[in-house]
């Protein structure tokens, strides 16, 4: 049996996002039981629902092929022909309060590369998606969803200077001390910026909203999908030392024009501009 199309992989899965979109949505503010991890962090029933019916589906259609998810880990073959990766819930601490901003992320590697990438987040009335070769897209409502049932082509901002660059970053606590404290270095350089954290923050980047992302804390499955999105996209994602494997601990993603830039500024090797005081303070 040969093995599927990247167009194929990808319409599979949005059918996945669908079926994910079904459990979370309805959970979100319905008193969803909560418990905290080994690790500190929170899990939600809805959590373990989503992955759960997700890898029950990609068993169903690819047998062949392993899964890595938060919840549940590794499971298939090393030599699987490719590996589903899934974050049931990006940002569960935003669903347990109430807070819309979190979403689905299905990426399915293939080769030693990410394929394609969804990011769903039903609560915002988005989703995301790209596949390799066929560009980065991006719906703003659930009717007629999917690569082939439409979607607006999405692109980075052609910002190439820090000073004209909004600037998103993730935890204001985990950000403030990454990178030996040189964060506030390129927050204060940049014209404007926002904490809007989790896969969001890398999203207003690849749709032109924002230039730049910091986030501080991450884990392969928070990534995977939003890689092949922002390139599609034509932006970048890497860490500090611009290596952009999914063992990374932190990402920074960009419109490319600003990354390398960024990137000094971040080891310590330049500091940014002074921003012009004739700009002023920009809220």
């Amino acid at each position: 049996m040969s093995e599927p199309s990247t167009r194929e992989l990808l319409s599979f899965a949005l059918e996945l996002a669908d079926a994910a979109d079904a459990l979370t949505l309805g959970a979100f503010r319905g008193g969803a039981a909560v418990r905290r991890k080994p690790d500190g962090t929170l899990v939600t029933e809805a959590d373990e629902a989503a992955e759960r019916e997700l890898r029950t589906r990609i068993a169903r259609r690819f047998p062949d092929h392993a899964v890595l998810g938060e919840e549940e880990g590794l499971g298939g073959a090393p030599e699987a022909p490719a590996r589903w990766i899934l974050d049931p819930i990006d940002g569960t601490h935003s669903f347990a309060r109430g807070v819309p901003v979190w979403g689905t992320l299905i990426a399915c590697e293939r080769g030693g590369a990410m394929e394609l990438g969804v990011a769903s987040a039903p609560a915002l009335g988005g989703r995301w998606w790209a596949g390799r070769g066929l560009g980065a897209y991006r719906s703003r409502s659930f009717e007629g969803r999917g690569a082939a049932r439409g979607g607006e082509r999405i692109g980075v901002s052609a910002v190439d200077r820090l000073e004209d660059a909004q600037v998103i970053f993730g935890s204001y606590r985990l950000a403030m001390r990454a990178w030996e404290g040189r964060a506030p270095l390129l927050l204060e350089a940049s014209w404007r910026q926002r904490g809007y954290g989790d896969f969001w923050g890398h999203l207003l980047v690849a749709e032109g909203s924002a230039e730049l992302m910091l986030d501080p804390a991450i884990a392969a499955w928070d990534i995977a999908a939003l890689v092949p999105i922002l390139e599609e996209a034509g932006g970048r994602l890497s860490d500090v030392d611009g290596r952009a494997d999914l063992g990374i601990g932190h990402a920074i993603s960009s419109n490319g024009a600003l990354h390398e830039a960024a990137l000094r500024v971040l080891r310590g090797e330049e500091r940014p501009p002074r921003r012009p005081a004739d700009l002023g303070a920009t809220p």
